[in-house]
Formats: structure tokens, sequence, C-alpha cells
């Protein structure tokens, strides 16, 4: 049941990261999610078993998924780092060691699994087979990378998330950092999983165990949840914007009638033809940056028409400013 519900919350981040694919500057977090979701999903037995069925060795889809979450956790973590430091790329050997570092970890457990002897297809790859040394290399070379990659990660939203101006980042990696510090504390729980699974102590490696199921699905919801928060964000507080400029639009765009249509050599928008004879010219495809358009022409037109000021009631004119609000808070929504 875990694994149902791990590989939907990754699969649940995936859709929130999707919503500005399209726009979004750096899509590395979502490709990032993307791969640990995939690596994941293998973890739901039938899923497992079916894809076991094309590997040309038995359990090799383990290394496989284990090698995505490799690569999927790095790439996360570069991803938190730019977005909690926003700094578009990393340069120098602060770029260069994480891929150094993923590789060599990446070497070392296809190496170990290749001396792995499992001899049968197995949905719990290392319960049958930890007792190996050279499984045990597999698994703890893998977490103690995670925990190195998570501590970066924490070390960078403590220090990073006080200057954060936006709720929603704030709050989302603040929750980050948290899910950061409790995985480390389930690779520590692994590897000592790993090394009582070595040494035969298996009243400890059941004590673990149990540690190990909760911090597992601890880590996943804080992280998933952490991530999640800021693009979902966004999209709430865009939809709420969209919502208050809908509702003002006519009232602006009225405003806009009976000021800058009358005076075309203030307007920079190309109006359309008129439908009926001696209709007021209106601006094609009114949206936010319409409306913002026509905010800037009524006040252009305001200045350009200073004893016509009072054409406009001093309601309209607040109107205009909460218009011109909304347009710039819409504009810090996308950010």
């Amino acid at each position: 049941m875990t694994e149902f519900i791990v590989a939907g919350l990754m699969w649940a981040l995936v859709a929130a990261l999707s919503f500005r694919v399209r726009t979004r500057p750096d899509n590395t977090m979502f490709v990032a999610a993307t791969v640990i979701a995939a690596s994941l999903t293998t973890n739901v037995d039938a899923i497992y078993l079916w894809a076991a069925s094309w590997m040309p060795w038995p359990n090799v889809l383990d290394l496989v998924a284990n090698g995505l979450l490799i690569f999927g956790v790095s790439y996360l973590s570069r991803a938190i780092i730019k977005g909690a430091t926003r700094r578009s790329r990393q340069n120098g050997r602060g770029a260069r060691w994480p891929r150094y570092a993923s590789t060599a970890v990446l070497v070392v457990m296809a190496c170990a699994f290749a001396f792995i002897d499992d001899p049968r297809l197995s949905t719990t790859f290392m319960l049958s087979f930890g007792d190996q040394l050279a499984a045990g290399i597999y698994s703890a070379v893998q977490y103690i990378y995670i925990f190195a990659v998570m501590s970066v990660t924490l070390f960078t939203c403590v220090k990073n998330v006080p200057r954060m101006r936006q709720g929603r980042f704030r709050l989302g990696f603040s929750i980050t950092g948290v899910g950061c510090a409790v995985a480390m504390l389930l690779c520590i729980v692994v590897v000592g999983m790993d090394i009582a699974h070595v040494l035969g102590s298996d009243s400890v490696l059941r004590s673990l165990g149990t540690i190990y199921n909760y911090l597992y699905l601890a880590t996943m919801v804080l992280l998933c949840v952490g991530l999640g928060i800021p693009p979902i964000g966004r999209l709430l507080n865009s939809l709420a914007v969209r919502g208050k400029v809908v509702a003002i639009e006519p009232q602006i765009r009225r405003i806009w009638l009976s000021t800058v249509a009358d005076s075309p050599a203030v307007s920079l928008v190309e109006p359309m033809e008129p439908p009926i004879a001696g209709a007021k010219a209106v601006p094609k495809n009114i949206t936010t940056a319409g409306m913002h358009r026509m905010v800037i022409e009524i006040l252009d037109w305001a200045n350009v028409h200073r004893s016509s000021r009072g054409l406009v009631s001093d309601a309209d004119w607040e109107a205009v400013r909460q218009a011109e609000s909304l347009c710039l808070k819409h504009g810090k929504v996308l950010l």
C-alpha cells in the first residue's frame, strides 16, 4: 500500500509541476520529479514483475530503477538549490562535482550488483539477497550519496528561506527542508539495515525496518508537499487575480471608451472595425495584459487632457488604481 501512496504522491507532484512546462525557463525540477516517479513506480509489485519480464536478467530492473533514482535525486537537488537561491545556473566546481559524484556512485552500484547472487526474480530484492556483502555495498552507496545530497539541499533551504519574500516559497521550501532532514534520517536507517543484514542481526534489521517504513512515507509526503506548494500556490493566486480582473474589466473598458477611444492618437491598441455605425472602438482580446494596456492609456490620456480629468469620477479613478494593482499583482504571481 505504501508503494502506491508514494508513487501517487510523486506523480501528483509531476502533475503540479506540469502547469508551466511550456513557459517555465527551467524545467529541471519537472524532469527530475518525472524520473523519480518512474523509478518509484517500479516498487509496485505488479509493475515490477511486468517490466522485469522484458529485462535480460532477473532483477536488473532494480539496478535500472535505483540508477534512475540517483539521477533524479541529483537533478532534483540541483533544481531545489536553484529555486532557493534564485540562481539560473551553477558555475565551476560547484556545477561539476554532483555529476562526478553521481557517476561514481552509479559505477560502484553497477559493479556491486554484478557480484550479487540473485538467481530468481524477487519484488523484495534487498530482503531476499541483502545478506550478501555485494548487496550491502550496492544499497549503502546509494543512500550515502542521497544523504550527502540531502544535507547540501537542507543547508541551502535553511540559509535561504528567511530571504524569500513570497509566502508560498517560504512555506514550500521550509517543508522541503524538513523533508530533507527526514530523508537524511532515512538514509542512516537504511545503511544500518544493510549492515545488520550482512552481519545476520535479524532483530536489529526488523526494528530498523519498522522505523524505515514510517520515515520513508514521511520523507515522500514532506518533499512532495513542499515542492508542490509553490506551483499550486501560484496557480491558485493566478486564478484569484484573474477572477478579480474579470470582475473589474467592464468598468475599465467603460472608462477607456469614454476617454481614450475619443482620442485615437493616445491609444496604441489597434481598434477593430465597429460592428455598427458610430460604435466606439474596443481593443481585441481583453485579457490581463489588455486591461493593463487600457489602464496605461487612461493614465496617459489624463496627463494629456489635464483639463478634462473631471470627466472621470473619483470612483472610476479608484477602479483604475485597483486595476493597475491587480495587473502588477498578476505579474508577480507569474514569477
